[in-house]
């Protein structure tokens, strides 16, 4: 299998026309459809079908279509990380990250690589530690800034400082945006929104307790952009890091964010694979160890 072949295909996937398709390509359409009919032969499946709205990956077509795209970008990683001169420190840096404070030391560490190396450039990828790490052992990414840190035998870690406390955004004008601080008892009768992992495992499921299965969570979030618009209409009050959803000492904002008692953290730190990392990779993680160490 040629990664010209799993390209054709995946352009068809896209484009869901075959001519179409061979135009992007810049080949002929009886050249692209030998192509997909010698693929489907070689793996002995049916990998899509004809329809009136155009081409339609079947479910063989549609996992095919997943791995093409992942293998396709490694392959670009690969060659854009090993075909710079040997003396020249250039290239992307592929940073897959959750939503945390934290992301600051990431910042500060890039802005003094590309002070020092103008070639480096990087690029982020936003998600769930959950969606991110399958990526990040197969190679997609470079490192994962991981959010409520864990321990891993195959990779590396980096623990970042400054914990994110848990707390409870509420509209200014809620009963609780009064209060010093939430506590278990105090969102037993209200609408809940959380993150997805934090309402299953993790300090929060655990600051719940025996409540955890019994709370109304009324939606899950796994990215908290929308999460403000949820609560300013009243949907709910939801649970998140400080300074996430809230700037601290924003007095003019319409949501307010109240710690938790207990208080609970999470911790967060930057995880890699345990191979040798581009040079250009070497040189954010170096940048990053100075920002900690200069703290």
């Amino acid at each position: 299998m040629e990664l010209r072949t799993l390209r054709y295909f995946l352009a068809v996937v896209q484009e869901g026309n075959i001519t179409n398709a061979a135009k992007r390509l810049h080949v002929t359409q009886p050249t692209l459809s030998r192509q997909l009919a010698d693929l489907e032969k070689e793996l002995g499946r049916q990998l899509y079908t004809r329809g009136h709205d155009g081409i339609v990956p079947t479910e063989h077509g549609i996992m095919l279509a997943s791995y093409a795209e992942s293998i396709l970008d490694l392959a670009e990683k690969a060659e854009a990380d090993i075909s710079f001169p040997a003396k020249t420190v250039s290239g992307s840096v592929h940073i897959a990250t959750g939503e945390t404070k934290a992301m600051r030391y990431l910042t500060r560490a890039m802005i003094s690589v590309r002070q020092k190396f103008p070639g480096i450039d990087f690029q982020l990828y936003s998600g769930t530690t959950a969606d991110l790490m399958d990526g990040l052992v197969r190679g997609q990414y470079d490192f994962l800034l991981e959010c409520d840190l864990q321990t891993h035998v195959n990779l590396n870690l980096l623990e970042l400082p400054d914990p994110d406390a848990w707390g409870l955004v509420a509209k200014r004008d809620d009963p609780l945006a009064g209060r010093s601080v939430v506590r278990v008892d105090d969102v037993l009768d209200r609408k809940l929104i959380t993150s997805r992992q934090g309402a299953k495992v993790g300090p929060l499921h655990d600051w719940l307790g025996p409540h955890a299965e019994d709370v109304d969570v009324v939606a899950t979030y796994s990215l908290s952009m929308n999460v403000k618009w949820l609560v300013r209409e009243g949907f709910g009050v939801a649970f998140a890091y400080d300074e996430l959803l809230v700037p601290p000492n924003a007095e003019s904002s319409d949501l307010v964010f109240i710690p938790l008692e207990p208080r609970i953290e999470s911790r967060h730190g930057l995880v890699w694979r345990k191979t040798l990392p581009t040079r250009q990779a070497q040189v954010f993680l170096d940048a990053v160890r100075s920002e900690i160490a200069s703290k």
